[in-house]
């Protein structure tokens, strides 16, 4: 099983292993969208079951038909109830995993979930802070399960990608963040918003284009000092039809691992 994704000719998004867990951010109009579109293709690609979370209902939110109607509301949500709800099915999903290969006494010291081909689940959540930040109380519920999954998805295959016009520490977790494997940072931003993704390395950036697509970029696991300058993967959302490839794709990863 390949539990990698490119990101151009030497970087990868190693999921499985060092880059657990991503944050995008980017300003209106500066690529996001077309780079959720390219992770999403390339994780369902490779069999993966894709979950929405869509604050804004919009790119994210349209995906859905891409599922069978039966699987609609399990697989996307957009308000904050919704949002809670989904993330609590995956949490359950999670802790069943290390209930049931993990915990037990035939499971197998330092394997993930591809030693027992379990079927990885990735989840894209689009415009974090609004949702969270429309219902405060229930924002933080959202938060503790995010925290969850980024803490404990890797060995049992779920992985969080979180994306957002800008972050806020008022709204989200700096735990968040800091066990974010995966930082990108599109377009021009402000101090605060460069530091709000990139943390102490802020004020070590090297010089980058900036611009639709282009940023800067940190992986962990890496040995990397600082973030990078990074253009994203070229998406032709006006060639591809997202929706009838991944509805494809995701057809392919049911079959291959057994639902």
């Amino acid at each position: 099983m390949n539990n990698s994704i490119q990101l151009d000719k030497d970087k990868w998004y190693e999921f499985s292993t060092k880059q657990v867990g991503v944050i995008i951010q980017a300003p209106t109009g500066q690529g996001k969208t077309r780079f959720l579109s390219y992770l999403i293709l390339s994780a369902a690609k490779l069999g993966a079951d894709i979950y929405f979370i869509d604050g804004k209902r919009a790119d994210l939110f349209s995906l859905r038909f891409a599922f069978p109607e039966n699987e609609r509301d399990e697989h996307v949500a957009s308000t904050p109830s919704q949002t809670c709800r989904l993330l609590r099915h995956l949490s359950e999903i999670m802790n069943s995993r290390y209930e049931e290969y993990f915990s037990t006494e035939s499971s197998t010291t330092g394997e993930n979930y591809s030693f027992y081909k379990l079927r990885p689940i990735f989840i894209f959540f689009d415009e974090v802070i609004a949702t969270m930040a429309e219902d405060k109380k229930i924002g933080k519920e959202i938060e503790s399960y995010l925290i969850q999954i980024m803490l404990k998805g890797r060995q049992a295959g779920i992985f969080a990608i979180l994306s957002s016009q800008r972050f806020s520490a008022e709204v989200l977790s700096t735990t968040i963040r800091e066990n974010a494997g995966m930082r990108v940072a599109l377009g021009r931003m402000s101090k605060d918003s460069y530091r709000m993704v990139f943390g102490d390395f802020y004020d070590e950036l090297p010089a980058a284009e900036k611009g639709i697509g282009k940023g800067y970029i940190y992986l962990d696991g890496l040995g990397w000092s600082t973030p990078r300058a990074f253009q994203t993967p070229i998406l032709d959302t006006q060639k591809i039809n997202v929706k009838s490839v991944l509805k494809r794709y995701l057809e392919q990863g049911a079959y291959k691992f057994g639902k």
